[in-house]
């Protein structure tokens, strides 16, 4: 698979994550720093009016959606959230209106587009369409455009539960609303987010532990796993790691774990197959639950500790050792 060339990536993340740190050179800089926590500290609404985006929580869907998303701001600048159209960026009406690149999606098509011949191809003749009488149920891209949005991109911004809470509760990028428009606040999205997610504490302290490293975490479902790690970005190279969530501790209920999901060494080992085909390095990430996991401010009491499983090739293992 193509990726982007790694200088054009730079150029629209010019500050991904991990955050710098604002250094002041001079002493107009630090008094003016300083002013600035003083006014924070005394109306913290101030802060809050910084804001740059806003979206909202969509828990049929177990997402946020961000509202009137005109730049891709959040993914240019930690990868944050996915393009509803798209594989990973936003590039919808971009990819719709030029067709000077070849993207995922184009790459998608046209596989798609080979199925479909080889099917036609495998039927009767007697069933199969006559030559020139094939109706073809693709419009023109730009009409296309036309009647589904009057030429306005339609495309959105769709966050998943740990990267939402990572911009509220972290970061304070990010303003989060319910389906009445009413703002929600940090214990609101906790408790709301938990709902959806039984086990969403326990996986939101392995997200920002990896995302505080400066680590990309992705959701990893597609290869079985509970997140899948990337160095730099999507759009540098693959994921590099697989993550695998095993939660410890006496305060382990029902509730905080999957009954069908049952972890025995059949499963280790079919699993670590899967990650070794793909490239990846199998993460077991044991996490020790304190007694008190139901606040959000004691994530700082949660136990993470990781083990790298990795698949022992007699052949491999005996060439490198020579």
């Amino acid at each position: 698979m193509n990726r982007a060339n790694p200088d054009q990536v730079q150029q629209t993340n010019a500050s991904p994550l991990p955050i710098r740190l604002y250094e002041p050179k001079g002493l107009y800089d630090f008094l003016r720093q300083t002013l600035l926590r003083m006014v924070y500290a005394i109306s913290p609404s101030i802060s809050q009016r910084s804001t740059k985006s806003v979206g909202i929580f969509m828990s049929f869907g177990k997402f946020v959606w961000i509202e009137h998303s005109t730049t891709n701001s959040l993914y240019d600048q930690g990868y944050f959230g996915k393009g509803t159209l798209s594989r990973s960026r936003p590039t919808w009406l971009d990819r719709t209106l030029e067709r000077t690149t070849v993207s995922l999606e184009d790459i998608t098509m046209k596989r798609r587009e080979q199925r479909r011949h080889k099917k036609l191809a495998s039927k009767t003749p007697a069933a199969a369409p006559e030559e020139g009488n094939v109706i073809n149920d693709m419009l023109p891209l730009r009409d296309l455009i036309i009647f589904t949005s009057g030429g306005m991109n339609v495309e959105k911004t769709q966050l998943d539960l740990y990267e939402a809470f990572f911009l509220k509760f972290a970061l304070n990028a990010l303003s989060i609303k319910n389906a009445d428009q009413k703002p929600m606040s940090v214990r609101d999205c906790w408790e709301a987010f938990k709902k959806c997610n039984n086990s969403f504490n326990v996986n939101y302290a392995v997200y920002h532990y990896y995302r505080s490293l400066g680590w990309i975490p992705k959701n990893g479902t597609k290869f079985g796993v509970d997140f899948v790690l990337y160095q730099l970005g999507p759009e540098y190279r693959h994921a590099d790691f697989a993550v695998v969530i095993i939660p410890v501790g006496s305060s382990i209920n029902s509730r905080d774990t999957n009954k069908e999901e049952v972890k025995s060494w059949k499963w280790l080992l079919r699993l670590n197959r899967i990650c070794t085909q793909v490239k990846k390095t199998l993460i077991l990430c044991y996490v020790t639950i304190p007694n008190n996991n139901t606040d959000f401010s004691n994530l700082n009491n949660y136990g993470i500790r990781e083990v790298i499983y990795k698949r022992w090739s007699p052949q491999k293992n005996r060439e490198a050792s020579k």
